[in-house]
């Protein structure tokens, strides 16, 4: 008689055990949350016309300092020399070469953005 006892309540404990971990694996906004992905956008100046919006380019550290943009294997700017301080580090990680794609294009000046690629 007490086995059986034993029994009924070891039966209601796992019942309301696996009940309450049913609770905790509820999906919710916080657990179905992806990362934040940040971006640097850089300004570049255009030579010859520029590349056209959505074109992946490089970005390569020249010897003399400053920063090539390439289409292919056409030199089509230069990243602004404001913003070589900002790229040093990405720069240094990359090996001196870093993915982007072209976001905006100025129609008055010639100049155009650039976003740095998220993943290799």
């Amino acid at each position: 008689m007490g086995e059986m006892f034993l029994r009924q309540q070891a039966h209601g404990f796992r019942h309301r055990h696996a009940a309450h971990l049913d609770k905790l694996k509820i999906p919710n906004l916080i657990s179905n949350a992806k990362p934040d992905l940040m971006s640097r956008e850089i300004r570049c100046e255009a030579s010859d016309g520029g590349p056209e919006i959505g074109a992946p380019v490089v970005l390569l550290q020249q010897p003399d300092g400053s920063v090539a943009v390439l289409s292919g294997n056409r030199v089509v700017g230069q990243v602004d020399v404001g913003e070589i301080d900002d790229l040093a580090p990405a720069l240094e990680i990359g090996g001196g070469v870093l993915r982007a794609e072209v976001t905006h294009c100025s129609a008055v000046s010639l100049s155009f953005i650039v976003r740095l690629a998220s993943k290799p």
